[in-house]
């Protein structure tokens, strides 16, 4: 139960977070409240949010993004002759 109610926090803490950069991002991007912009604006801070936001979260787990996926093979690296790779 105490396990349930810890996530439950973080998710809020997270998400107002969130919504506090959505807030900061609109003013700053357009000078005014988040609730004043229009479909296009809005669509337009959202999208600088999640990229910061995914931006922040590659940069602290990069080893996360650096798994070849199934579908790739691990390339070793290529021999060099004379100084140049082939």
């Amino acid at each position: 139960m105490a396990e349930n109610f810890q996530l439950d926090i973080l998710k809020f803490i997270c998400a107002e977070l969130y919504f506090l950069a959505g807030l900061s991002a609109s003013r700053e991007m357009y000078g005014k409240s988040y609730y004043a912009l229009g479909v296009g604006e809005k669509a337009a801070v959202d999208q600088a949010v999640n990229s910061q936001i995914f931006g922040n979260f590659a940069t602290i787990t990069p080893a996360l993004f650096a798994q070849p996926t199934p579908n790739q093979t691990p390339q070793a690296p290529q021999e060099k002759k004379n100084g140049h790779a082939n």
